[in-house]
């Protein structure tokens, strides 16, 4: 009975010139797997990285705390801001759009914000706000003891296109000069406008917008011009001398 031919062994020689051919497919195996834990660790030191960027980098303020995503900062006269992340609105806004709280005395505000290089838009703004968080945006030369309702629906501020549109309605109150005897003030209101091209600005006594205390306009360009009238004077001395004046300025 014929017995199978032995296949020849490989000569010793052959497999010395060609080491790699027999591990090739493990260490591939190896450096994919090197690769991927590699990887994964990039990705959560990236990831740790970014979820931990602190607050002050969007409120540059004292007391910042959090991180960008959802943080927290103390506003003068008592208030205090909170804001959360929206990625959806971020990505169509292109730029960091945050959900925004704000609450203090006599404060309850809430607002959609879009940060972008140089500009700040803010988008309903709703609630009531006491005198002194506007004071700590404005920084008016007075001070005054009273309560507001807010219903902004767009505020733009920096960039090529500034604006605004909505209202302001304050309570009567107390107003007056820093280390001076206060007078009161009416309910007044607040409107301001967008047209193409500029702000129309309206302080006028509640229900009476034809008697104005104070008129002007914001150019998209930032050029804000404000007229004191000679009512608005009167009622309000700590703004203007007798007789109402001309304020120019830009933001």
């Amino acid at each position: 009975m014929p017995t199978p031919e032995a296949v020849p062994a490989a000569p010793a020689a052959a497999i010395d010139a060609y080491p790699d051919s027999y591990d090739a497919p493990v260490r591939r195996r190896l450096d994919r797997r090197a690769l991927a834990i590699g990887g994964i660790g990039l990705g959560v030191y990236l990831s740790t990285l970014l979820a931990t960027i602190p607050a002050r980098i969007v409120a540059p303020l004292p007391g910042a705390t959090g991180t960008i995503w959802h943080g927290a900062a103390p506003v003068d006269g008592g208030s205090r801001a909170e804001w959360r992340w929206s990625p959806l609105a971020s990505l169509t806004g292109i730029g960091f759009a945050a959900d925004v709280t704000v609450s203090g005395p006599q404060t309850a505000l809430t607002a959609r914000a879009l940060l972008r290089p140089g500009s700040m838009l803010l988008e309903d703004a709703k609630g009531r706000a006491g005198f002194g968080l506007i004071a700590a945006i404005a920084r008016p030369g007075f001070a005054c003891d009273l309560s507001m309702q807010v219903d902004l629906a767009r505020v733009a501020i920096g960039g090529g296109k500034q604006g605004a549109d909505g209202r302001i309605a304050s309570e009567p109150g107390n107003c007056g000069p820093f280390g001076g005897a206060p007078v009161a003030v009416p309910a007044m209101a607040f409107d301001v406008r967008q047209t193409p091209g500029m702000a129309v600005i309206n302080l006028a006594p509640a229900g009476e917008r034809r008697r104005p205390f104070i008129v002007g306009g914001l150019t998209e360009e930032g050029k804000l011009r404000l007229i004191v009238t000679a009512e608005g004077a009167a009622a309000m001395p700590f703004l203007s001398p007798p007789g109402g004046m001309k304020i120019e300025t830009e933001l």
